[in-house]
């Protein structure tokens, strides 16, 4: 069968844009698909980060990190988190959840991990997990009897106003 004569003044298709562009369209829609991937990876990754060092769990554990005589004498000042704790936390309705976090820590003579878990019932958080290896050192225990007493209660700065820190650790 015969193909029908054209039109008068219709020109020919042609071979259509993906036909003569694909040798640069491709790679350039692999390149963007591959960056909007690993945008959305690095967005989730930076809300996560910010999310659990935002929640109450940690800034305890920070707080008695900094607050530690022992922690200090052997990293040194300023004790800085990582920027990624790895970890999950899981609150449930009616003031009850669990955490559980893997800090690095970071100081100007050495580099530590702070183990966390905490667990919440009736909205108060009680840790009965919570201490800190640095080096060869033995682990350094920052849990306490009274968990609403030691959120009061700094040790470091009451070394340094009784003045009998120990060497290392006073300002």
């Amino acid at each position: 069968m015969n193909q029908p004569p054209p039109l008068p003044g219709a020109r020919p298709a042609g071979p259509g844009w993906w036909r003569g562009h694909w040798r640069w369209a491709m790679p350039w829609a692999v390149l963007w698909a591959s960056g909007a991937a690993a945008a959305a990876v690095w967005l989730a990754v930076t809300q996560w980060a910010h999310w659990s060092r935002s929640s109450e769990p940690y800034q305890e554990a920070m707080r008695r990190a900094r607050c530690s005589v022992e922690l200090v004498a052997e990293l040194g000042e300023p004790i800085e988190d990582g920027f990624l704790p790895t970890g999950s936390m899981n609150l449930v309705p009616g003031g009850g959840g669990h955490s559980q976090f893997l800090v690095h820590l970071n100081g100007p003579r050495g580099d530590a991990r702070m183990f966390l878990q905490a667990t919440r019932q009736q909205g108060e958080w009680d840790y009965p997990m919570l201490y800190v290896l640095a080096g060869q050192s033995e682990p350094i225990d920052l849990t306490a009897l009274d968990d609403a007493e030691a959120a009061r209660e700094c040790a470091l700065r009451e070394c340094r106003e009784r003045g009998d820190c120990p060497p290392g650790v006073m300002l």
